[in-house]
């Protein structure tokens, strides 16, 4: 799983950047061969976080286990095959994956994997022991690992045992829900080159995070070409892939400006091939000729806002009443009718209403204990004993009902979102403040001084089966709020040992009913797109991942003999 939600602040300073950038695609790269077995054609220019509806954020780590951000997924994600593929329908599938099968012992505590033929860039076959490297460098990792503990990897593993080179059986400390540990634990598992990177520390691996040097055997759909900070990543086709070749040359993500504006301009000016159509840039998006308009569904996971439950000086958020009064304070259908074009519907817990495949029969059938009700918010923090004071804003033994809500700079719907939150909360006789800085800031100021922050607002994309046990879990890894509660603990065990959905059901409720977030839907987005480039959907997916070796152009003469010519 991973954050994402960054709403950032400025793309491109004019096209004198692109043009740069074009140029430099057009010159021999000096330190890495270019090898052409078969035919590509083209060049795709995309900002990180297309498909997800937000606007882009830097690339800041390519190793798929550090700095764990739905951009850096995607960027890792072209240089290394997971595990696992898992697909729309959170099912996997083999035929994508580096295992080709899984069998599980009767007791569910033994699972055993097969491996398919495949090879590093530099022919050394990919080995099960490269997996168990991947599994190894997570227990070095502890707790720094951001997804630790995410289906019980490594927390809940007994013995990672290479049988032969392409055999691997996990024994487990206890039955576990299988679904769950193959969706959550092992589909978070790499083959990562342990005959390159095993003589690397941890500290070695993290500075090198973005070095091209370090990631010249990789077994993705591409090899790495050039990382520029601040700027873009490009990558070339690894011409000894084994499934689904790349039909382009280059695939760049650039990251060198950060409005929503500006996506719009380079899709507009052919400097990009895809992006997507910022909300408050709508009508003059949908009204470019020429650009195809592709509606995705939202991203598998939420939107939210956090809260510091470590911050003496919000100490109210520990208040049941208090949470569930700002849930029923949020007006999120007006929201999405005024900014998000009809793109979303309101979400009141932790499992995403598409594909409604695990939603309890209460979240199925639309009833939650929370909900767009303004006179029950007031009534919840009358029982709480905040009063309404002169200002309108309530007051409980001499405290007001004030917080500060940080949130990333540069996104006008965003902006404009939180200050629709701020208006419904006002009404009910709460005050929020609103405090935006950089994403990368956000980061550092959660995971900094407890007293640092009181409020956060983010995005979050779920694991394949979202069961979310780090992020509401107690000491949980991805758990920065401080959120602890016994009967959440012991829900979300039951999720990890127990058969079936039931477990997930009744954590699903309990948690729209105590809010450890305030839960708000995750928009969905249309993306824009050269009107040549085919291949989007298989390109995006609403898990995060990207597949862009599916991407081709339908006009291959416009390469005009030039494999790195960009067409749009």
């Amino acid at each position: 799983m991973t954050v994402n939600l960054p709403k950032h602040s400025k793309l491109f300073a004019g096209l004198t950047v692109l043009s740069m950038l074009m140029a430099f695609c057009a010159a021999p790269i000096a330190h890495a061969a270019d090898p052409a077995p078969y035919q590509t054609c083209g060049t795709v220019i995309v900002p990180p976080g297309a498909g997800l509806g937000t606007p882009p954020a830097a690339i800041t780590s390519l190793i798929p286990l550090l700095n764990i951000s739905a951009y850096n997924i995607e960027a890792s994600g072209n240089l290394f095959d997971g595990l696992l593929w898992i697909t729309r329908a959170h099912k996997v599938d083999f035929s994508r994956s580096i295992a080709s099968g899984i069998a599980t012992s009767p007791d569910d505590t033994i699972f055993t994997i097969k491996l398919h033929p495949r090879h590093w860039s530099d022919g050394v076959p990919v080995t099960a022991s490269d997996v168990k490297y991947t599994f190894d460098l997570i227990k070095r990792l502890g707790p720094i690992y951001q997804d630790y503990d995410t289906g019980g990897i490594p927390t809940l593993v007994k013995h990672f045992t290479v049988i032969d080179t392409e055999t691997i059986q996990v024994t487990l400390i206890h039955p576990v829900n299988p679904d769950w540990f193959i969706l959550n634990g092992l589909g978070q598992l790499y083959a990562l080159p342990q005959h390159v990177w095993g003589k690397y520390s941890v500290d070695e691996l993290w500075r090198h995070q973005t070095d091209p040097a370090l990631f010249k055997v990789v077994d993705g759909p591409f090899r790495l070409i050039d990382f520029a900070v601040g700027r873009h990543v490009i990558f070339g086709p690894n011409p000894t892939y084994e499934l689904q070749k790349p039909m382009i040359h280059r695939f760049i993500m650039d990251f060198s400006g950060t409005s929503a504006g500006a996506e719009l301009d380079g899709i507009k000016s052919g400097a990009l091939d895809v992006a997507n159509l910022p909300f408050s840039l709508w009508n003059a998006g949908m009204a470019l000729p020429n650009i195809r308009k592709i509606r995705l569904t939202p991203n598998f996971g939420f939107d939210y806002m956090g809260m510091n439950y470590k911050n003496p000086n919000v100490a109210f958020f520990r208040d049941v009443r208090v949470r569930q009064a700002l849930a029923d304070a949020i007006n999120q259908k007006l929201a999405d009718d005024l900014l998000l074009h009809g793109t979303t519907t309101p979400q009141y817990g932790p499992v995403p209403l598409q594909p409604p495949t695990f939603l309890s029969p209460n979240a199925l059938a639309g009833k939650y204990p929370v909900g767009y009700d303004p006179a029950r918010a007031r009534a919840l923090l009358d029982a709480a004993g905040w009063k309404v004071g002169p200002d309108g804003i309530r007051v409980k033994d001499g405290k007001r009902l004030s917080f500060t809500e940080t949130l990333p700079s540069g996104g006008a719907t965003s902006t404009l979102g939180a200050e629709l939150m701020q208006q419904d909360l006002q009404k009910v006789g709460i005050e929020m403040k609103i405090k935006d800085v950089t994403f990368n800031q956000m980061l550092a100021i959660q995971n900094g001084p407890p007293a640092g922050w009181e409020a956060m607002g983010f995005g979050w994309s779920l694991s394949s089966y979202p069961s979310n046990g780090t992020m509401f879990g107690t000491g949980g890894g991805n758990n920065q709020d401080g959120y602890s509660d016994a009967k959440m603990d012991q829900l979300i065990n039951d999720i990890r040992t127990k058969s079936g959905n039931e477990a997930l059901f009744a954590y699903q409720d309990y948690a729209a009913e105590q809010q450890p977030v305030i839960f708000v839907s995750t928009p969905g987005a249309v993306v824009l797109a050269n009107p040549n480039l085919r291949g989007i959907n298989k390109f995006l997916s609403p898990t995060g991942a990207w597949s862009p070796q599916y991407l081709h152009f339908t006009n291959p003469e416009m390469c005009d003999g030039s494999p790195d010519h960009h067409p749009s």
